[in-house]
């Protein structure tokens, strides 16, 4: 797979992850009606939570979780695929599927954290 199909690959996840992360606007606007004056750490932390306990936020997961095996079954099938017909002596791709996936894991928790950063500044920013 080439450099510019894994770019087109992480933007798709990335759009469809903060997609599912970000609860609906109307959840914004009972935030900021609750609360007057509020500090970023108590903002961010509130955007946390708001961000994993909506509905869509299951659909986020379902997403990763796939992404996660799909990833393993490549690596299984190319594996498979190589002891079968190469002749040569047996390899394991087991250690590449666990860095790829470390990786996406990694990506897709920084993805979260950044989302959450960028919706505490704007609900602090709305707030005073």
């Amino acid at each position: 797979m080439g450099y510019s199909e894994i770019v087109v690959l992480f933007l798709v996840y990335s759009g469809f992850i903060a997609f599912f992360l970000v609860p609906f606007q109307s959840d914004w606007c009972l935030i900021n009606q609750q609360q007057g004056q509020i500090n970023f750490i108590t903002a961010f932390k509130d955007s946390l939570i708001k961000m994993v306990f909506h509905k869509k936020a299951i659909l986020a997961f379902i997403l990763l979780s796939c992404t996660l095996f799909s990833i393993w079954t490549g690596y299984e099938g190319a594996e498979y695929h190589i002891n079968a017909h190469s002749g040569y002596p047996p390899i394991s791709t087991d250690l590449k599927a666990i860095y790829s996936m470390g990786g996406v894991l990694l990506y897709t928790v920084v993805l979260f954290l950044l989302i959450a950063f960028m919706r505490a500044q704007k609900i602090v920013k709305n707030a005073s």
